[in-house]
């Protein structure tokens, strides 16, 4: 199979896409702009991708990243998409309405990375109590001092003395 077979039939349907190469067990990879990928996923689930494996997401340098791997069952082939939203206001529209499956994994990246997902039709934290600061998978978050954590190295002054010298 060529590794960018999924990625050329969207290029027909007037969707542009970086080719990203297969991973190390052979699932194609490609990367979408976040504008494309509602009408991407209408067009792969139309075309046989029926199961929304996963959607999970990374703090990269360029954004937070949002990758679906997808899968036919058909005719046993997978796919995994990422999109790129920026770090100030990082917003991706929905598939949920696509795959009743991603309504989960969406409310995960929105709690654990931030991401809002457009059009979610009950986004809401999942993991953490509602009035939780913060986002706890991204690069820059601190977690808070508290019976369970402590005073973190970071922001609290003496105990990272202590923790460095020993003392």
């Amino acid at each position: 199979m060529p590794s960018d077979e999924s990625g050329k039939f969207l290029e027909s349907k007037g969707i542009s896409f970086t080719p990203l190469g297969n991973d190390a067990s052979g699932v194609e990879m490609i990367e979408l702009e976040v504008k494309d990928l509602v009408n991407a996923c209408k067009f792969l689930k139309e075309s046989g991708f029926d199961f929304l494996v996963l959607i999970t997401s990374i703090d990269t340098k360029k954004g937070f990243q949002s990758i679906y791997t997808m899968h036919s069952t058909k005719s046993k082939k997978s796919l995994r998409i990422k999109v790129t939203a920026g770090k100030d206001n990082p917003k991706i529209p929905s598939v949920s309405h696509i795959w009743v499956t991603a309504d989960w994994y969406e409310r995960e990246a929105y709690d654990m990375m931030g991401i809002t997902y457009t059009d979610h039709p009950n986004l809401k934290r999942i993991l953490n109590p509602e009035n939780w600061e913060g986002h706890p998978l991204r690069k820059d978050y601190i977690p808070p001092a508290d019976s369970l954590n402590g005073p973190h190295p970071l922001t609290e002054t003496d105990f990272a003395e202590k923790t460095l010298t020993g003392v």
